[in-house]
């Protein structure tokens, strides 16, 4: 038994070691693409969800996590599996809205009330008042105050991850997240409580 444990593995019998290693290579790249598929499918609401929160468009959004899909699909032979794959595909995603803001200029000019119009739960009107305003004074936000909000606060990230994320140091992210929080606390508070 130690012996059959020490001897390499062969071709079966009348099999041609390139055909073999075809065999193998195939069986790699369906383990891999299995891999990725199970990933990408843990990671697909909350990665939806904050790419709509990205581009305030669910449409638009679906296409970004597509094509962010497609780039790390591209890029998972290069994957280190030894890091998380979450912050990986954000990255990804964000990266790709990011290009997609270059490419097309006009998509940063949401004005407050389109912002509003497309964030309100007309299921319950006051929560969702609520909820429009508070996501308008985040827009309102410098764009990296409103990522580490988004990513710490909405997704759930570690300050460590979301920094992985946007390419800075944890404490620059717990700073721009202090900065944030501080920030609509006191815009929420000039609001003042709605009258009832």
């Amino acid at each position: 038994m130690a012996d059959a444990a020490r001897r390499p593995l062969l071709p079966p019998p009348g099999l041609a070691p390139e055909t073999a290693i075809k065999r193998l290579a195939a069986a790699q790249t369906r383990a891999r693409d299995g891999l990725f598929a199970t990933l990408a499918e843990e990671c697909m609401p909350a990665l939806r969800t904050y790419a709509r929160s990205l581009t305030g468009d669910a449409n638009l959004a679906d296409d970004c996590v597509q094509d962010a899909f497609v780039r790390a699909l591209d890029a998972f032979a290069s994957y280190d599996s030894s890091r998380p794959f979450r912050p990986w595909i954000f990255r990804i995603l964000r990266n790709e809205w990011l290009q997609r803001l270059r490419r097309d200029r006009r998509l940063t000019d949401l004005t407050d009330d389109a912002i509003s119009d497309l964030l309100v739960d007309t299921r319950t009107p006051e929560d969702a008042a609520e909820a429009a305003s508070l996501l308008a004074h985040i827009a309102r936000l410098p764009p990296d105050m409103a990522d580490a909000i988004g990513l710490v606060l909405g997704q759930g990230f570690s300050y460590d991850e979301a920094a992985a994320l946007c390419a800075c140091a944890p404490g620059t992210m717990k700073s721009r997240v202090n900065r944030a929080r501080a920030i609509l606390m006191e815009q929420l508070e000039e609001d003042g409580p709605k009258a009832a």
